[in-house]
């Protein structure tokens, strides 16, 4: 039976009792399915402020408007279970480079592609990306341009019928990376070599480099590919779905 509203998932209590708090090096990654959830117009009345309702109606296509809103609605009352908080009385604001963040003492990060959303929790900087994987992309020539040589050669040299897979977890890998940094298109996806012993990023520009960061994978549903950046190099991981 689906869920009309994602309180009946979400309960203070289940979230008390099965999810616990974050502790230090933990990270918590929650996978939701847009599609999984009755009527999301109703969500836009919980918790979003004033500016995200807004900015939710000017979305010109509904799984976009869906997607943002179902995405805030969740961060808020996950939000709030790690800092006993309400989800009413968390704050979502973009930070100084338009990353999404909060008053609270936690970090946390958002992704989506297609119909699915994946979120990350953190008490360290996190960065998440998940991806629909595209057998139609032409990944030779994006691999070219955006990947370092190491990498690119590790995609070429893959069988074609692995080729898609290798492409899109290292291009997950690269985005999360970016999103945790927060920093945008300031930092060129060839400036860095996500394939590393470890997880451990390597830098081509060490002007570039904001201190050691890690990325891994993350198993995802049929079809996707996921995966996320912190600065820790061993962290303790949940993986949570919501269905």
């Amino acid at each position: 039976m689906i869920k009309r509203t994602l309180e009946e998932v979400l309960d203070p209590e289940l979230l008390s009792n099965s999810v616990g708090k974050l502790g230090k090096r933990d990270v918590h990654l929650w996978v939701a399915n847009r599609v999984a959830y009755g009527d999301r117009n109703n969500l836009a009345e919980f918790y979003l402020s004033e500016e995200e309702q807004n900015r939710a109606e000017r979305f010109r296509f509904g799984r976009d408007r869906d997607l943002f809103v179902l995405g805030r609605h969740i961060t808020r009352i996950l939000l709030a279970h790690y800092a006993d908080s309400t989800p009413d009385k968390v704050k979502i604001v973009p930070d100084e480079s338009g990353k999404p963040s909060t008053d609270l003492r936690l970090n946390f990060n958002i992704s989506h592609s297609h119909d699915q959303l994946l979120f990350g929790f953190s008490d360290s900087i996190i960065g998440v990306d998940i991806e629909k994987k595209d057998s139609l992309a032409d990944i030779e020539s994006l691999g070219e341009s955006h990947f370092t040589e190491i990498e690119y050669q590790m995609l070429m040299n893959d069988s074609e019928d692995k080729r898609c897979d290798t492409f899109f977890e290292i291009w997950t890998k690269k985005e999360s990376l970016v999103k945790g940094i927060g920093k945008g298109l300031s930092i060129s996806l060839q400036d860095f070599n996500v394939t590393g012993r470890n997880g451990k990023v390597q830098w081509r520009l060490p002007a570039v480099q904001t201190g050691d960061w890690y990325v891994r994978e993350l198993e995802s549903e049929p079809g996707y590919k996921s995966a996320f950046a912190t600065q820790n190099a061993i962290v303790n991981l949940s993986h949570f779905r919501l269905e």
